[in-house]
């Protein structure tokens, strides 16, 4: 009887510590004071939502500047250092804001689930309007769900989300345009063999010589008109979602970009 007692106590001993542990580090950090205390609790909860589903850690953290440190450097230091006891894995969001950047970086684990570019830009293409406009709880609301979704897609299929491949229609519009092409060189190849006529590539060409003499050739110049328009310039803030650097190694995933 002692011997079950005491078991039950190093069970809920260990059960105590592992709560303390999770509730040691918030879900949101918001160092950089971007969330009212109203949209933090909304962000908490739908950050816990996903980590007690799917038995994860999955953290926001917004910081007024760190230096000059790479924002992926950062997040990986954050993954081991404070998220980094999630049983499933573990994965933060970070946001600098006097660099504009953000950054998702995960741990080994959730490197097959949040598979290279592709899955970090799932999530940041959705949430990353809504940090240019300063909404920063729905971004993180939505950084949440978008989580859950490669979390369960992940859980139902066994494997990482991927795109798919589209459909190459570049390739097939050039395949009918080269049939077309060769199927117009052919027939004109046809035609010519069955006829004794040619056409000419000079209009003096179909003239008799012997009964036109040209005595004077004159052309006036008049005027021109002359437009000018302005190249547009090309859009390299590159601030769309899309991930533009990345401090993946061995240990760690993820990517970031500019908003």
């Amino acid at each position: 009887m002692k011997k079950l007692f005491l078991i039950f106590t190093l069970l809920a001993a260990m059960l105590l510590s592992a709560a303390t542990a999770l509730a040691a580090v918030p879900s949101i950090m918001d160092d950089a004071k971007l969330l009212s205390n109203a949209d933090r609790a909304k962000v908490a909860r739908a950050l816990q939502q996903v980590e007690n589903k799917y038995n994860v850690r999955v953290g926001v953290v917004t910081v007024k500047s760190i230096g000059s440190q790479k924002p992926g450097d950062f997040a990986n230091q954050l993954i081991d250092k404070a998220y980094n006891n999630g049983p499933n894995g573990n994965m933060v969001l970070l946001q600098v804001v006097d660099q504009r950047k953000w950054y998702i970086s995960t741990d080994k684990k959730l490197k097959s689930v949040v598979v290279g570019n592709e899955g970090v830009e799932y999530m940041s293409k959705a949430f990353v309007p809504y940090l240019k406009k300063n909404d920063y709880a729905g971004a993180y609301t939505v950084y949440a769900t978008k989580a859950g979704e490669l979390l369960g897609y992940y859980q139902k299929n066994g494997k990482g989300w991927k795109p798919e491949k589209p459909f190459p229609w570049l390739a097939l519009v050039g395949a009918l345009v080269a049939g077309a092409a060769g199927a117009y060189i052919y027939r004109g190849s046809l035609l010519s063999s069955m006829s004794n006529v040619r056409q000419q590539v000079e209009a003096n060409a179909y003239l008799n010589k012997e009964s036109f003499n040209l005595l004077v050739s004159e052309d006036t110049y008049m005027y021109t008109n002359v437009s000018v328009v302005p190249r547009s310039k090309s859009n390299d803030s590159n601030d769309d979602g899309s991930v533009t650097e990345s401090s993946s190694d061995d240990d760690h995933g993820g990517g970031g970009g500019g908003y």
